[in-house]
């Protein structure tokens, strides 16, 4: 199709064509395209508000007992933008569209698509609780699959549509592992001759492979440590502990758990028998005597209620796995996926539309959940029509409880 003209139209249609094949981890979110920006354009730092579902106690008796509507809302801002500049010439603009697609637009896609994902997953590991696997080993087992599973459905997470995002290396082994396990023959031929673990299995609608998971570095102690709850009666989000070894330093994202406090269901209010786990929203000041601030917040009545109890005095703070009088090094891990697209929300929005000469387009769409912007700019200097294609974009973790970190 030689001496076709290039359009911006076309540019931005090829390109989201592109864009939306290349996804993979964010994919599996629940996204969303917000059109409450199509008129003026979204600026980086506006806020859109997911609202959480209502959460009940049930009333014994004949008697009514009304309860309080608790309209909570995640706030998901729109804080990450990034672009793909090239150029090319005004003898380029009238040639083959094939060599356009192959050699500027497909390639600014699966980048902008790349970062999208990575970006993405890294903004929302951070707020998962839940968490198996062991730091620094790769999963070879499919019970640490099946035990995460049984994290999300002790917080009433859906036993159905549940998706696994899983790196490179934790897929091949998982695949290895269970190969054997699943009959017919053709079953597993299937998920060989597709490099991966594929289909439904341990519970499992969906696989993915995904080389944009995020690595988690742990925080660490540098002296034997036996962390303690300081002071009884602590609930919320802070919890003061002390018999931290000296300048024992935990990290935002990682993981903790206090000596019987047990998670419960949280429409049953019935205990799970499982220790709740708590992840660290903010990196502490290092040190013997640590407050960490944690999520979710220790809540022992009401419709929120999430742990049988609030931990004691001198209860026992467990660092990840690391044992009373033990330490804990820094540990890189890749941070796994087992979640329901309910989880987690994406969201983009439109950018502004250029002025000052240049030309641009948009192209959205509600069906497949995407905004990308495109403009170009003759310089009459160099002959050169100048290109960008611009994202903006927010994600979050919205029901924490329907993911489960596999950390590996």
């Amino acid at each position: 199709m030689a001496n076709t003209l290039i359009t911006p139209e076309w540019v931005t249609f090829e390109t989201a064509l592109y864009f939306v094949n290349s996804l993979r981890g964010v994919a599996q979110f629940n996204r969303e395209y917000n059109d409450e920006f199509k008129a003026d354009g979204a600026k980086v730092g506006d806020t859109v508000k997911v609202r959480l579902p209502q959460q009940f106690e049930a009333s014994e008796g004949e008697a009514l007992v009304t309860q309080n509507l608790l309209d909570r809302t995640v706030n998901v801002i729109l804080n990450r933008r990034r672009h793909v500049g090239f150029g090319w010439s005004s003898a380029q603009a009238t040639t083959d569209l094939d060599d356009i697609r192959g050699r500027y637009v497909q390639p600014a896609a699966e980048t902008l698509a790349s970062v999208y994902d990575r970006l993405s997953l890294a903004d929302v590991y951070k707020s998962v609780f839940n968490s198996v696997g062991t730091l620094g080993t790769t999963p070879t087992a499919a019970l640490t699959y099946l035990q995460g599973r049984v994290k999300i459905l002790d917080f009433a997470g859906p036993d159905e549509g549940l998706v696994g995002v899983l790196d490179p290396l934790a897929n091949a082994t998982l695949a290895n592992a269970t190969a054997a396990l699943f009959q017919p023959p053709a079953k597993v031929s299937s998920n060989w001759s597709k490099g991966q673990f594929a289909d439904e299995q341990l519970g499992i609608s969906k696989w993915f492979t995904d080389q944009n998971i995020p690595r988690f570095t742990s925080g660490a102690t540098t002296a034997a440590s036996t962390p303690l709850v300081n002071g009884a009666s602590q609930t919320g989000t802070s919890i003061i502990t002390d018999g931290w070894g000296a300048a024992s330093a935990p990290v935002q994202g990682d993981i903790v758990t206090f000596g019987s406090v047990y998670a419960v269901n949280p429409v049953s209010k019935e205990s799970t028998g499982r220790l709740h786990q708590f992840v660290l929203t903010t990196t502490p000041t290092a040190g013997t005597g640590i407050t960490l601030v944690i999520s979710p917040g220790i809540v022992t009545t009401g419709a929120l209620q999430n742990v049988t109890v609030g931990p004691a005095d001198n209860a026992t703070v467990t660092y990840w796995a690391m044992a009373a009088g033990g330490t804990q090094a820094a540990t890189v891990s890749p941070q796994n996926l087992i979640f329901h697209p309910k989880a987690f929300a994406s969201i983009m929005a439109d950018l502004v539309m250029p002025n000052g000469g240049a030309r641009g387009t948009r192209v959205n769409s509600k069906q497949i959940n995407i905004a990308i912007r495109y403009v170009e700019q003759f310089q009459i200097t160099t002959d050169q029509n100048l290109n960008r294609l611009d994202i903006l974009f927010g994600s979050a973790a919205i029901q924490e409880r329907m993911a489960c970190r596999v950390v590996g």
